[in-house]
């Protein structure tokens, strides 16, 4: 006989797992149904070569949200993590180090530019108040402002009288969602190196170049995490794993291998869901953390849904534009400019290599014309110098977040050109790491061709879609529905597609489940 659960989650990424835990804890029967046989989607550790795991797309669990981690209980579950202080950015023969300190920050501006430490106290508060507003609107269900019944008007009031003190913050909200990350930064420094400094966190799942408008919220939206800079013992993996332990504790499902092929519609309604093989799996609530565009006119057919909403759901961009490389190496990468006398910092484990700001713009340039970056910006992540787990003694593991890598090229294949990239990967590397390329004994690169294949993100785009004016809070996938809920009943979405985005934040999925409750709570009544 068939068992029918209070809910099924279609994807079991972080988001989805969470999704599931918190109605696990409420009391509910819940089936995670994972097509891939590891549960994690773009948070899980993998071995990439002979003894040697990395995290294979996500890379760092600052934005991995307070409320999620004690209410779940996920070091109780096994979460283990190590904090790192330091973010360095070296040249040839100089760098700077910050940390969560911002006397130390401005210290180390002042060995540069005494006006840029000057203003740094006020572009610092500046940049606080604001994501101290975005780390607020992270927990808020998106609203329609336009929905104009009685709840609608309930929601809007609210929502405006929470924020009623907020003028000031949200003028400076809608100031970086418009200017560019340089605009931004060039009103306080004058130090190319301080610029680059912080224009780098707006590269991070960018498609344009830090010249461009509206990449300001990048940069903000990159340090919105509240747990600092940390790594999971373990690599990313541990986090998904402590979530699905935690919803286990509270009865909750997970079975592998089971992709979902189709989610079954009846009357408007989800009633369940047709996995690879014909089995039918039924629900009073299916949530999906597969990204939209599969969702929308993929798992659920494209004559079930409005035809506004389709139009909504193709025109949502999704293409990236970033890659990682994975490497395995016999030794800790020695950084030129680096010094521990003057930046008190014992080691770089975790850096961004991009000097100038012009430096970050040119890797941009080669991809609007469809090619890949000559010199591309990179962000080397050493997490064997905390973790031991993932490494031979005596070996290390690298990380490389890098741009710009164009979804398609022009004029050529990527089969044909992915080795060109890699060397232009360890050209920079030399520069700033002399002697770096020798160091490596294998490595596997992803692109997003790579990305989308395997982890079913459209695009390859690791935020699931651009954070752009037109696709975030209330537009994130679309007006309407930006409230985890679907034109179909009983369906709601919780994945990075979502409000607030990607990043391994387990928000969308804590959100989610708050809503999908609250409704329950509503009929029931």
């Amino acid at each position: 006989m068939t068992r029918k659960y209070d809910a099924l989650i279609v994807g079991a990424g972080h988001n989805g797992l969470t999704c599931g835990a918190y109605l696990a804890h409420a009391g509910k029967r819940v089936l995670v149904l994972e097509r891939k046989p590891v549960i994690g989607g773009a948070s899980v550790t993998e071995e990439f070569s002979p003894g040697f795991r990395a995290s294979t797309y996500s890379f760092i669990m600052g934005h991995l949200h307070p409320k999620v981690i004690a209410e779940l209980e996920l070091e109780k579950h096994g979460l283990q993590y190590y904090q790192v202080n330091d973010v360095v950015n070296p040249t040839e023969n100089d760098c700077i180090v910050f940390t969560s300190d911002p006397v130390k920050n401005q210290a180390q501006i002042a060995r540069f530019s005494s006006k840029d430490a000057e203003n740094y106290p006020k572009f610092f508060a500046r940049l606080q108040s604001t994501i101290a507003l975005m780390r607020r609107l992270q927990l808020e269900t998106p609203f329609d402002p336009f929905r104009l019944d009685l709840m609608g008007l309930i929601r809007s009031a609210r929502f405006a009288w929470r924020y009623r003190h907020c003028e000031k913050e949200f003028y400076n909200l809608l100031a970086s969602l418009s200017m560019s990350a340089h605009d931004y930064v060039d009103q306080w420094f004058e130090t190319d190196l301080v610029k680059a400094k912080f224009m780098f966190w707006a590269t991070i799942g960018g498609n344009v170049g830090p010249y461009s408008p509206g990449t300001a919220f990048y940069l903000v939206s990159h340090l919105v995490g509240q747990t600092g800079m940390r790594f999971a013992r373990g690599g990313m993996g541990a986090i998904a794993d402590a979530i699905a332990a935690s919803g286990r504790a509270h009865g909750m499902q997970v079975r592998c291998d089971a992709g979902v092929e189709e989610i079954l519609v009846r009357d408007d309604r989800a009633i369940g869901v047709r996995i690879a093989g014909g089995e039918e799996i039924m629900a009073d609530t299916v949530v999906s953390n597969v990204a939209a565009k599969i969702t929308f006119g993929g798992l659920v057919r494209r004559e079930k849904l409005p035809e506004d909403f389709m139009e909504r759901i193709d025109g949502f961009r999704t293409r990236g534009k970033s890659f990682k490389l994975l490497c395995a190496v016999d030794r800790l990468p020695r950084y030129a400019g680096f010094s521990r006398e003057r930046t008190g910092c014992d080691y770089p484990a975790y850096a961004h290599i991009c000097p100038t700001p012009e430096f970050l713009e040119r890797a941009y340039d080669e991809a609007k014309y469809g090619w890949y970056s000559s010199e591309p910006f990179l962000s080397p992540i050493v997490p064997t110098y905390y973790d031991d787990t993932l490494a031979p003694a005596g070996r290390h593991v690298i990380t490389f977040q890098g741009g710009v890598t164009p979804y398609e090229l022009k004029g050529a294949h990527w089969d044909d050109q992915r080795q060109a990239l890699v060397r232009n990967v360890w050209k920079v590397m030399d520069r700033f790491a002399p002697g770096f390329s020798d160091s490596v004994l294998d490595y596997k690169l992803y692109l997003p061709q790579d990305i989308e294949r395997d982890i079913n993100m459209p695009g390859g785009h690791t935020q699931h879609g651009e954070l752009t004016l037109d696709q975030v809070f209330m537009m994130r996938p679309t007006p309407k529905y930006a409230d985890y809920r679907t034109p179909i009943r009983k369906l709601y979405q919780c994945g990075a597609s979502t409000h607030p985005g990607g990043a391994v934040s387990a928000v969308n999925g804590h959100n989610a489940a708050r809503e999908i409750l609250r409704d329950q709570s509503f009929l029931s009544t």
